[in-house]
């Protein structure tokens, strides 16, 4: 379905091609996964790029204001990075030591409205514009690997310190079959336009549970000391949200 939008705005007409803006453009992707109870957990950071293509109408002419709609392809890498090391020393202690790494690979395409305002009547290479819509994302690859220790320690009766106990898990797997293969996502934006320059940061939500479903049942890391599994439990969905700066060069329009 989303090569299906695609082409159909590629494959346009030639004599409408220049009625549209086609914007290629780079940037950087910041992913954030929801954790145990409320709130999300910070990710990691990874490159992104693709096209933009839009289409301006103007509501009447010498108008500040104008609606566009747009669309294109993007490819997007990212994923979820996080570290937990826990440890506490009372006459008797411990240490625990987790950590999750979760890749995923997306190709993406929007669906946006959006409303540009010049602000200047007499600068028209200059405008802002906010846009809201949906993104239809196609999961190409997901991975996720998760590592858990601990160490506990006491002192026995006679004062002496046994050896501590050790207990270590982990586990790393492709689950791309398990992952969500065409997660929709709800997105905002808002951004800039200086003759061919374009800055647009963007907000996406997912709109579905994003949990890579029965991993629970062969997973290597207890559910305890799984962070993934942990915070699934804890909220019953595993929500996926990541923001985009993105730096683009206008063609046409």
């Amino acid at each position: 379905m989303m090569k299906k939008y695609f082409f159909i705005l590629i494959l346009c007409p030639l004599p409408l091609i220049a009625q549209f803006s086609i914007t290629p453009f780079v940037g950087l992707n910041t992913t954030k996964m929801s954790e145990a109870y409320s709130g999300y957990a910070n990710g990691g950071n990874y490159g992104i790029m693709g096209i933009e293509i839009e289409r301006q109408f103007n509501l009447k002419q010498y108008s500040p204001i104008s609606l566009s709609l747009v669309s294109g392809l993007s490819y997007l890498p990212n994923g979820f990075n996080r570290t937990s090391i826990f440890a506490i020393s009372l006459g008797s202690g411990s240490y625990s030591y987790e950590k999750t790494n979760i890749e995923m690979q997306y190709l993406q395409v929007p669906l946006l409205a959006r409303v540009n305002w010049r602000p200047f009547a007499l600068v028209e290479n200059w405008s802002v514009f906010f846009g809201a819509g949906v993104s239809f994302n196609q999961t190409n690859y997901a991975h996720i690997s998760e590592q858990a220790s601990e160490v506990s320690f006491t002192f026995s009766n006679s004062g002496l310190l046994p050896p501590p106990t050790l207990k270590n898990y982990l586990d790393s797997r492709d689950v791309t079959f398990m992952a969500v293969k065409n997660p929709l996502f709800q997105r905002i934006e808002f951004g800039m336009k200086f003759k061919h320059v374009q800055i647009t940061y963007r907000i996406s939500v997912s709109r579905q549970d994003m949990y890579f479903k029965g991993i629970e049942n062969t997973w290597q890391v207890p559910s305890a000391n799984s962070f993934y599994i942990n915070a699934h439990n804890s909220r019953g969905i595993t929500n996926e949200k990541y923001t985009e700066i993105v730096l683009g060069w206008r063609f046409f329009n």
